[in-house]
């Protein structure tokens, strides 16, 4: 059975509650997150279908600002639900993801957003109509996810090119060819500053005057494969970062990115680690999934914690 309410939550549910011997599954649909409203809202409608059981109740609710989706995924989490799946992209599974692990609930996503990097991480290519398969499937898995000073992440913070590029990418789609990438990457790099950067991993401190300073628990981010490295599920992180702020590497890495022909080398390094600090912290733009975060202190600290957070997962392989 399904309950369907609108934009700020409002309807009357034809029960008020699953039974004892019910799964709740609440359904989220983030209108602002995607280009296609009316599309993500026909998928929730297709999953209600698929989970059509005896043992089950779904609940689909929209959202038309970030303010009603962050209080109804906050009210979800209150009800305790099986399952919480997001039709939204990377900023709202993370804000849904804060608060479904802390109920130790399952946590679904259904790829609708522009930024989609969690998803297309995990299950390795963005499709909407195979995520809805998984999910009526059932199967699961547990993944890592991050804390840098007490906010909770799922797939990426950075700082410095990757924020000015998305700056100068604004609302258009991101870019076909190779080349359209290395241009955008030079123009982001003039808007970025190299600051002497004091950065630890694990008991090894190093310092650095960096353009690029990406930490990653997954693989991708803005449709790149950045951390080929970073694996969901080992309690490790994987830290991204150029030794000398050159321009030009910048550019080139992004092109080489798109090509997926880059190889990490002493112009651009890749660590992994199970905790990175990172000195100093304020005065720079930070992104965490996406969405824009501010650091209070000079310094930010990311830890992992080890596979704290529940999702659906692929069949498993038959022996």
């Amino acid at each position: 059975m399904a309950v369907f309410r609108g934009r700020r939550g409002q309807g009357r549910p034809r029960h008020q509650g699953p039974g004892r011997s019910q799964k709740l599954y609440h359904l989220v649909v983030n209108l602002i997150s995607g280009e296609d409203p009316e599309g993500s809202q026909n998928l929730a409608r297709k999953l209600e279908h698929r989970l059509k059981r005896g043992d089950t109740e779904c609940i689909i609710e929209t959202a038309g600002t970030w303010e009603d989706f962050g209080r109804i995924v906050t009210e979800s989490a209150r009800r305790k639900p099986f399952s919480l799946v997001i039709f939204g992209g990377d900023r709202s599974v993370r804000i849904a993801a804060a608060h479904i692990v802390r109920t130790k609930g399952l946590l679904g996503i259904v790829p609708c957003g522009r930024h989609n990097s969690i998803f297309d991480s995990l299950y390795g290519s963005v499709d909407q109509e195979k995520a809805i398969e998984m999910i009526s499937a059932g199967h699961q898995r547990r993944i890592d996810a991050g804390l840098a000073n007490g906010h909770f992440f799922v797939g990426s913070l950075v700082s410095g090119l990757i924020p000015a590029l998305l700056d100068r990418l604004g609302k258009d789609p991101f870019p076909r060819l190779s080349m359209s990438w290395s241009k955008l990457a030079s123009q982001a790099a003039e808007d970025t500053i190299a600051r002497p950067t004091t950065i630890k991993v694990d008991s090894y401190t190093f310092t650095a005057e960096p353009l690029i300073l990406n930490v990653h628990l997954l693989s991708h981010l803005l449709t790149l494969r950045f951390a080929p490295a970073a694996m969901p599920d080992d309690g490790r992180l994987v830290l991204i970062y150029d030794q000398g702020g050159s321009r030009d590497v910048a550019a080139h890495y992004i092109r080489d990115l798109r090509k997926k022909k880059y190889q990490y080398t002493d112009a651009i390094h890749m660590v992994r680690g199970k905790r990175v600090s990172i000195a100093p912290a304020s005065g720079r733009t930070w992104l965490m999934d996406g969405d824009r975060v501010e650091f209070s202190g000079n310094e930010v600290t990311v830890e992992v914690h080890n596979q704290v957070l529940r999702v659906y997962a692929h069949a498993p392989q038959s022996s």
